[in-house]
């Protein structure tokens, strides 16, 4: 219960009509041929993609793992984030999923993986003797074209390495919450379980119904 309420935390941000959208759908950009560059005097790349309609998206990569950026029509780019994987090296896979409505595209849902060796066996084992563990997560990213201060922004993480249905979880969360969705600064939230993703959206949408039996009657006219 208190991580669905802290789940909740990111409705606070949401207009009314934010839960309430029909018909989403979703577009997939490649993103596996953008040019690329090594950053002066460090061991960093930069890449640079065109993403859907107006949008780019930028990556910026190291030995042990890569982050992401967004620009709207020629926006400022907004900060690096990289998802908190666990194990030592990690790259976003060359597929973007963007949802959209009527409106126009509220989100992205892009995969990360993560692989390493496995760090539980016997420290005086040889690296090469490890066997080695991959780890998939599902970063959730909220877009707001309309704030060019923060046009995009982490909202939630799937774990798709404990959620099977990874995929529609992260549909689910991105429909529900991400339409009109106004970026905070908050740190993204990281979903571990299925039944935990059902509870914070029933819950969100309870608390639609209460708001919606609060209003007060209209005059007649």
């Amino acid at each position: 219960m208190l991580r669905t309420l802290l789940a909740l935390g990111a409705i606070s941000a949401l207009p009314a009509t934010a839960l309430a959208q029909s018909e989403p759908s979703s577009a997939y950009v490649q993103i596996d041929t953008c040019p690329s560059y090594q950053l002066e005097g460090e061991p960093v790349w930069e890449s640079a993609c065109p993403g859907y309609e107006n949008w780019s998206v930028f990556f910026r990569a190291s030995e042990h793992g890569s982050g992401i950026s967004y620009a709207f029509n020629g926006s400022e780019r907004t900060d690096f984030y990289r998802p908190p994987a666990q194990l030592l090296f990690g790259n976003f896979h060359n597929t973007m999923e963007w949802r959209m409505d009527v409106e126009g595209v509220y989100a992205t849902i892009h995969r990360y993986v993560s692989e390493g060796p496995n760090m539980d066996v016997d420290p005086s084992e040889p690296d090469g003797e490890r066997p080695m563990q991959r780890q998939d997560l599902l970063l959730v990213t909220a877009l707001n074209p309309d704030n060019y201060q923060t046009v995009a922004c982490p909202v939630y993480v799937v774990d798709a390495s404990r959620i099977s249905d990874a995929n529609n979880a992260a549909r689910l969360l991105a429909d529900t919450f991400l339409p009109g969705y106004v970026c905070d600064g908050r740190e993204p939230y990281v979903f571990t379980g299925m039944d935990e993703i059902y509870a914070t959206v029933e819950a969100a949408h309870m608390m639609q119904e209460d708001q919606a039996q609060a209003q007060p009657p209209k005059s007649k006219p």
